[in-house]
């Protein structure tokens, strides 16, 4: 078997609108607009600069049911940019853009080939050298099947079929959640056993956004995650796998960076930090290591202010945080790359040390002495627990319920406000 190269994409989600950012700058906006736009650009750019016999997308195309017709243009496009280049494309569509979702009437490039919501069996071939010239052999057998509709419950890997016929390297190309991931719906769902069983050297998937290797080989199953992050939780490179197959029929991944806007997220510890100047200078620094690492990239970020000192008081005074957003947003922005500020949040704490301060033989000693036992072991959290079951229970307009860990968190916040209720305000300078 010849040695030939492809790359595998998935989850693209042309003319996503970033929801939940607001009051973004002019120049953040526009950016973000692009953004899904261009890491597509990056990702045809990439099939051509890695002379790749062909592009595996794996669902999840476009952002809505409803694709936008700028998207689809832009979309054949892209494709018809790769056909002249002798590269085949091979999609599926997933949930976010099933086949019964709206569609614009388009004749699509020569070597496309979307597949339907049955399983079937397509050919790859080599790569042209240019365009006029003929196919090149075939070098792998794909295999997919797209979402008819939105929600899809049913395991779709059960449908595909084991290879048959020529020794050709082959791959399924699937829209699924392997093993319940929590993070994602649950859809198509199937097990590592489930895409195993089929016989097939290469499982193309997509839906989940975080990039991961579930199986090296035989079979490799592989997500590529998204090739633009579009929140928070979506942080660090995004982009696609190249991956190239030798005699052996062992594939090996590379990724390859295609995001043009970065999600990032850094702390700020106030513990030697005296004056607002500081902190400020402390936030921009934060920010700009940020910038740095991301390699010429836009960033986009959420800080968190943590630690015992100083400005634990300051920064409770009304409008400071909004204030040091505003502040470091406007700075951030004006740069070239720029470092937008997305949210701060405060989790300093006052400058006192719990452990010495529960030793002493006050009211707050014996408080904080006696929280320590409430909350410090599961037997206590679980009391508490039960305590809290009432509000938080999820039932009869309720809170949702709350994890252990919550239960702590609430508990350790709770020490803190007591301690700081209590403990004796400093003596007033002479």
């Amino acid at each position: 078997m010849d040695a030939f190269r492809f790359v595998h994409a998935a989850d693209l989600h042309i003319d996503s609108p970033f929801h939940g950012l607001r009051d973004v700058d002019m120049r953040v906006g526009k950016r973000l607009k692009s953004a899904t736009y261009e890491a597509f650009r990056n990702l045809v750019r990439l099939c051509i600069d890695e002379q790749a016999s062909f592009l595996l997308i794996a669902g999840d195309v476009y952002d809505g049911e409803d694709r936008g017709v700028q998207a689809q243009v832009r979309f054949r496009e892209g494709l018809a940019e790769l056909a002249l280049h002798g590269i085949e494309t091979f999609i599926v569509h997933g949930n976010h853009d099933p086949l019964d979702g709206w569609v614009s009437q388009m004749t699509w490039p020569e070597g496309v080939h979307i597949f339907g919501p049955q399983p079937e069996w397509k050919p790859a071939h080599m790569r042209r050298a240019s365009a006029g010239v003929g196919r090149g052999a075939v070098i792998a057998a794909v295999q997919g099947v797209s979402y008819p509709t939105r929600v899809v419950s049913e395991n779709l890997s059960l449908k595909f079929t084991p290879p048959q016929g020529r020794d050709l390297f082959t791959i399924g190309l699937l829209h699924c959640n392997v093993g319940g991931n929590t993070e994602h719906a649950n859809y198509a769902p199937c097990t590592v056993d489930d895409l195993a069983q089929t016989g097939l050297d290469y499982w193309a998937l997509g839906h989940v956004h975080t990039r991961q290797t579930l199986q090296q080989d035989r079979p490799a199953i592989v997500y590529p995650g998204n090739t633009q992050g579009r929140h928070p939780n979506e942080s660090g490179p995004r982009g696609a796998l190249v991956v190239d197959v030798g005699a052996d029929r062992l594939p090996r991944t590379t990724f390859h960076a295609l995001d043009v806007v970065r999600w990032e997220q850094a702390d700020v510890n106030i513990a030697d930090v005296s004056t607002l100047d500081g902190l400020i200078a402390s936030v921009r620094q934060a920010m700009e290591d940020l910038l740095a690492q991301a390699e010429g990239r836009d960033v986009v970020c959420r800080l968190r202010i943590h630690g015992r000192g100083q400005m634990y008081s300051e920064l409770r005074k009304p409008g400071a945080l909004i204030g040091l957003l505003e502040t470091v947003r406007e700075d951030g922005a004006a740069s070239s790359p720029w470092v937008w500020a997305e949210r701060i949040t405060d989790q300093t704490r006052p400058d006192l040390d719990l452990s010495v301060r529960s030793r002493s033989e006050d009211f707050l000693g014996a408080v904080l002495k006696q929280t320590a036992l409430v909350a410090g072991g599961p037997e206590g959290i679980a009391s508490l627990s039960g305590l809290l079951a009432e509000v938080y229970s999820g039932r009869r307009g309720g809170l949702e319920a709350l994890t252990p860990e919550q239960v702590a968190e609430l508990a350790e916040e709770s020490r803190w406000y007591l301690a700081e209720l209590l403990a004796e305000p400093p003596e007033p300078e002479a």
